[in-house]
Order: structure tokens, then C-alpha cells, then sequence
């Protein structure tokens, strides 16, 4: 029984196992690091003789967890009992007589009971829908079983929606491929592929599975499980995952999950992994409040300049950074009813509160705190989200009480202006993207043209491709139908985001050849891989403004967090022409020339087949990235700390 921050679980799977109809069994509990009441919970259970506990200081991961497990085990089979599932009756009796009756049968599996949780609030039901019913099947897929063929776990391990055929709690194996075959270790790789990774091991040494004909186990499924923690599309994440496991600053790790970006932070971050003595002279201890959103690292730079940094995090969520990192030396302030007191031992120079919605109840307690130091308030993401969510109070308050405004671009500062009044004091606004990246990223690896190579059009876009999703409405299915029509390729990058778009939609993109799917890029190989294209698709959306700043939505503010990986690549930006209408990123582009302005898939297919033109904006591109990159403004950041800190001091 691997276990980690679940007390309120532990009764009912310890009960489980109680009542069994078989009594020759022994548990082993790996308690990983919790900091719950975990031992006190299980204190009365090892007055049986059965029943052997082992807590481990610190976290160590579900795969050393298990691996413990197995080496303490004396029993002739190995069964899982994870702390928040079950067992029904009969699970080990029916399991072990099926092992026990087939030597030929290496692991056996009873079927599994589970039901998955209502959508989060914001996301849709249609999504959902596989959700409703409950299943209870023999896998977690469904019907098919799985036996000496390896095809069904071939097919787990290509497709990312399909992540874990059999759940641990049903399995039950024998121990004679022990030795060879070992649990996926946290210092190897973090994936939600664990299991079927091990199962598929197992069955690569020749196992034979079988099923033992009956639901005999309950798999739950819920918000702090670790497959959720991993590639949950609105939760979960790389900074979720840190933060709910206490990773330690400075600890990297290889993730890999199924869903999602990638990154193996032991090769991305091993140069920005020393320690340093910080502040140096003249340095300022900065407090970061909230998250850090895109391209977390680049608050290294602060470091480079002298300054000594704390994190005191916002739960972490989605890709919002708010947690410990592999690279720096930011010391974390937990968040519990300690933290103003440690804020104070600290007594920082400066609070840097950022970034997004999700930081801003944070924020709000950071100000009510009253700490007397200044506070520098930085928001780049939409106003309107506040609307939404019922902060747009809470947003009033740290515009108002905040020493000084961090706002993303000037056409958000009008509108700030204008929704409030003219509250805010332009002598305390700096005009700054929020996360643009580092500038160790921005190399000159540049890569040959593909367009070089065969003549034809290569463009690519990073992420979600909003305004060329098929699934946004008939505007955006006809948009991309022209472009393909007129022979522009689509190297789309993070995975197949259209896997559940129309059926004929799909049939139309695989006819043509020139869409093209590809994993996400780590940002040491931006300038590698990407400059081989010849522009970058932006969010490519019609502006109804009409050139009043009051009319303006989000698409009209925003500047998106790929514009770094863009810049990085040398690649000029494909855009919507709303040259009747108020849109920073338009006005940006137009003031570099580094953007490719279309109406029609036409229009743009023309302008991207004049070489000349594209040769110029590449050039442009490469000439002023380097104002695109964080440490170009940290110089200007830091003087506006210290105009906050005199102030607040007269």
C-alpha cells in the first residue's frame, strides 16, 4: 500500500483488506513523506501482526514507493492495495486460486468499478460525456481484456488518451521476473504512465495475464490523484505535481506525461543550477506573490543581477508555475498560518505579486497582511476573467493599494484607465510583458529553410491554434479548409489538438499531407527546430472594436506567451489584419515589421511566396528579439522596484 496525504482514504481501504475471505495475506504500508495524519490514522492497525509500516522522511515517488514495497514483501505473490481504493471480498481469494491453478499465468487481474468525477466548473459537459456512466469492466478501457498479446498495451503507450489499462488495485502477480524488472523510479522519469509502462514490461519478458472473470476491486478516481496531479487539462501540471509532492528546490526532474508538454529539467536547467550567495551588494531580497505562468526560468535572471528571491505560491494549477523550480535558489514560504511572520524575519525589500487570475486571492491576503513593504503589482492576464469568476473586487483592490502597476502593454492601461476612472497614477505604471522568456534561449542555431528544400510553404504554430481550431465554429473550419487549399503547410506543435474535431474534418486534413503533428520543443532547441519554418501562426481573431479601446475584449490585449518562442525562432508572426481596430499585438508587429498581415488564405499564401519580403521580416525578426527576452527588462524592473521602495520610505 503506497501512500501519500490521504488519512481520510486509509480507513476505508484498510477495511477493505480486513474483510477479505482469505486471512494469509501480509500489507505493507510505504507511507511517502505525508504530512497528514497519516501515522496516526494507521497507529491502531499494526497492533496486527500483518500489518508492517514504513514512513519515509520525504516523498520519494510512487515508483520508489513501490520498489520498497517489493523488497520487503515475503509473500509468494504480490497484490496493490493504493490507499484510496478497495478491495471487494473475494479480490485476493478469486485472484490467487487463478494463479494458483495456472502456472502458465503470470499476472491475473479481477475487473474494476470506477467512476469519474462532473466537470470543473468553466469546462464543458460535451467533453465530458465518456464521463457520465459508471464502468465496470475488466480494464479501465473497458471490455478488452488483455492476455499474452501485446497489442493492447502497444496501442496504451502510442495514444496519450489512453494512459492506464489496468489500475493497481486489481492486479495480482508472480514475483519471478522481480529481479529484471523494477518500478519506473521519480529520478528516471514522471509520467502517468507508470503502470502500463511496467505492465508492458512485464509482457515484453513474456508474461502470460488472464482475468479472473469477476469486478473484484474499486479504482477512485479524484482531484489529488496522481494520474489527475500529472495531465489533468485544467489542474493538473509539472508545478501541481511539485508543489503537491514537496519537490525541493533545485531538484530536477524528467517529465514525461502522456498529455501536455515535456521536459526534462535535468538537461534544460543544469547550467542554471548552482548556488549562489545572494544578495550581493546592493541587491534586493524580492518576494514573489502568486505564480509565475510561461517561461517560469526566466526569474533566473534576477538572480544573475544580484537579487535573492522567495516564492510564496498560489495552489498551482493548470500550467501556472507556483512551486519550487529546478533551477535558481528561490526559497519557498509555505503558505500556512505562519507565513506573515516569516515574511517578516525575511523583512524582503520588495513584494513582486504576479501574474495571472488564480494569484490574485493570494495577492489580496499578501496586501491585507499590512507587512509595510512595497508592493508591485503585476497583471497580464484579462480583466474580463475577473467578471467572471466574481474577483473583479479583488482586482480593484490591487490596483488600488498596490505601490506600483506592472500592466502588459499601453492599450491595457487605457482600458484600466477608462474602467476605473483614471485611478491609477502613470508615474507608478510600468508598461511590461509578464513572461517573456529567457534570453539564453534566443541562439543563432539556426536551421535551412523547408520551404528551400521542396518550394512549398512551411508554417507552424505553438499550442492551441486559436482561431484555426475547426471546433471554434464554421469560421475557423472554412479559414483552415482555404489555407490547405491554397498549399500552406500546418506543423502544429504539441500533439494532435484536433483529435476531436468532425470526423470529415480530420478525413480532409489526413487527404491533404500537409498538416503535420509534432511534440512540444524545449526551449534549448526553439532556434533549431522552429526557424526551419517560414512564419508562426498567432491567435488569428477578428477584432469588433472598431477602434474604441471601451469596445475591446481579451483577444485585443493579449499578448500570447508563444510570442517568446517566436521571437527565440526568428520567425516573423502570421496575424489577423485588423488594421480598422485597436490590437496591441497588431500594433507591436507593425512597429518592428515583423508581422505578415492577411485577410484571406490567399492574400497570405502571396505574401509568403514573396521571398524577398520574408527574407526582410526573418532579418527584422533576428534584429530585435533580444528586446522580446526578460533580461532586457530587469534593468528597468529594478529601478522600478527601487522608486517603489523610496517612496513607500519618504
Amino acid at each position: 500500500m503506497p501512500t501519500y496525504r490521504q488519512a481520510h482514504f486509509l480507513p476505508r481501504a484498510l477495511e477493505s483488506l480486513k474483510a477479505q475471505t482469505v486471512d494469509d495475506w501480509e500489507l505493507i504500508i510505504i507511507d511517502d513523506g505525508s504530512d497528514d495524519d497519516t501515522q496516526h490514522v494507521i497507529e491502531p492497525y499494526v497492533a496486527d501482526r500483518r500489518i508492517r509500516y514504513h514512513r519515509l522522511e520525504r516523498n520519494r515517488g510512487l515508483g520508489n514507493a513501490l520498489n520498497l514495497a517489493t523488497s520487503l514483501a515475503r509473500g509468494r505473490y504480490i497484490a496493490y492495495l493504493p490507499s484510496d481504493d478497495c478491495y471487494y471480498p473475494e479480490h485476493l481469494i478469486r485472484l490467487s486460486a487463478l494463479l494458483d491453478s495456472r502456472s502458465d499465468i503470470y499476472l491475473a487481474y479481477g475487473g474494476v468499478h470506477w467512476t469519474a468525477p462532473s466537470p470543473q466548473p468553466g469546462e464543458s459537459w460535451n467533453s465530458w460525456m465518456f464521463w457520465i456512466s459508471e464502468c465496470r469492466a475488466p480494464t479501465l478501457q473497458g471490455e478488452e481484456g488483455v492476455d499474452a498479446e501485446m497489442e493492447v498495451l502497444e496501442r496504451v503507450r502510442r495514444q496519450p488518451d489512453d494512459n492506464n489499462l489496468l489500475a493497481l488495485v486489481q492486479v495480482m502477480h508472480r514475483r519471478s521476473l522481480e529481479d529484471g524488472h523494477r518500478w519506473t523510479a521519480r529520478e528516471e522519469e514522471v509520467s502517468d504512465r507508470l503502470e502500463p509502462d511496467f505492465w508492458w514490461g512485464l509482457l515484453s519478458r513474456g508474461a502470460r495475464f488472464a482475468y479472473a472473470g469477476a469486478i473484484t476491486a474499486e479504482w477512485v478516481t479524484h482531484p489529488d490523484s496522481r494520474h489527475h496531479i500529472i495531465c489533468d487539462r485544467s489542474r493538473g501540471g509539472l508545478s501541481r505535481y511539485r508543489q503537491h509532492y514537496r519537490i525541493p528546490q533545485g531538484e530536477a526532474l524528467n517529465w514525461q506525461p502522456s498529455k501536455g508538454f515535456t521536459i526534462d529539467e535535468r538537461l534544460t536547467y543544469s547550467h542554471w543550477r548552482q548556488q549562489r550567495e545572494l544578495p550581493t551588494p546592493g541587491g534586493l531580497k524580492i518576494l514573489l506573490v502568486g505564480e509565475l505562468s510561461f517561461n517560469p526560468d526566466r526569474i533566473v535572471a534576477l538572480e544573475e543581477h544580484g537579487h535573492k528571491l522567495y516564492g510564496l505560491w498560489s495552489p498551482a494549477e493548470r500550467w501556472d508555475t507556483a512551486s519550487s523550480t529546478a533551477y535558481g535558489n528561490i526559497e519557498t514560504i509555505p503558505t500556512d498560518s505562519r507565513w506573515r511572520d516569516r515574511v517578516r524575519e525575511i523583512r524582503p525589500d520588495v513584494i513582486y505579486a504576479l501574474l495571472n487570475w488564480q494569484a490574485l486571492p493570494l495577492i489580496e491576503e499578501a496586501i491585507e497582511a499590512d507587512l509595510g513593504i512595497p508592493i508591485a503589482f503585476h497583471f497580464k492576464e484579462a480583466p474580463f476573467f475577473c467578471f467572471q469568476r466574481g474577483l473583479w473586487p479583488t482586482l480593484m483592490r490591487a490596483l488600488r493599494e498596490s505601490d506600483g502597476q506592472l500592466l502588459i502593454n499601453e492599450e491595457s492601461l487605457e482600458w484600466y484607465q477608462i474602467a476605473t476612472d483614471g485611478m491609477l497614477e502613470p508615474d507608478h505604471v510600468l508598461i511590461m510583458d509578464g513572461d517573456l522568456p529567457k534570453r539564453d534561449w534566443m541562439t543563432d542555431d539556426w536551421s535551412p529553410k523547408l520551404s528551400a528544400k521542396d518550394g512549398e510553404i512551411h508554417t507552424m504554430c505553438a499550442g492551441r491554434p486559436v482561431g484555426l481550431d475547426p471546433r471554434e465554429g464554421p469560421r475557423s473550419a472554412e479559414l483552415v479548409s482555404a489555407i490547405l487549399k491554397a498549399r500552406i503547410h500546418l506543423h502544429m506543435y504539441g500533439g494532435p489538438v484536433f483529435r476531436d474535431a468532425p470526423p470529415e474534418f480530420l478525413a480532409q486534413f489526413e487527404s491533404t499531407g500537409l498538416v503535420h503533428w509534432h511534440p512540444m520543443v524545449n526551449p534549448q532547441d526553439w532556434a533549431r527546430e522552429l526557424s526551419q519554418y517560414d512564419a508562426a501562426w498567432n491567435h488569428i481573431l477578428p477584432s469588433t472594436n472598431g477602434g474604441d479601446i471601451r469596445r475591446g475584449e481579451w483577444a485585443d490585449f493579449n499578448l500570447p506567451g508563444r510570442l517568446g518562442t517566436y521571437m527565440a525562432a526568428g520567425l516573423p508572426w502570421l496575424l489577423q489584419d485588423n488594421r480598422n481596430a485597436r490590437v496591441a499585438i497588431n500594433r507591436i508587429a507593425r512597429s518592428h515589421d515583423i508581422g505578415i498581415f492577411f485577410d484571406s488564405a490567399d492574400d497570405l499564401a502571396a505574401q509568403l511566396r514573396d521571398r524577398k519580403r520574408l527574407q526582410q521580416l526573418t532579418d527584422n525578426v533576428r534584429r530585435v528579439r533580444h528586446s522580446f527576452s526578460f533580461d532586457a527588462h530587469v534593468p528597468p524592473l529594478i529601478e522600478f522596484f527601487h522608486r517603489l521602495i523610496e517612496r513607500r520610505q519618504r
